[in-house]
């Protein structure tokens, strides 16, 4: 590519910013769907009496 061809630095820059941004907005939205999804499947299971979150209990070794 010749030196006229290429892209400003400025505009550069806007471009990694832009490519930065969806990526961390990809991430935020798969954090929070994955947390809603556990907090459905949680209640569920507290529902059905699987989950028991109000005690912790360790490993037992007996």
């Amino acid at each position: 590519m010749s030196p006229s061809e290429q892209p400003s630095a400025r505009r550069l820059q806007r471009a990694g910013c832009w490519v930065v941004g969806l990526i961390l907005a990809i991430v935020i939205v798969i954090f929070l769907a994955r947390n809603i999804w556990h907090g459905e499947e949680l209640q569920e299971d507290q529902a059905r009496g699987g989950a028991n979150v109000t005690q912790h209990t360790g490993k037992s070794y007996d």
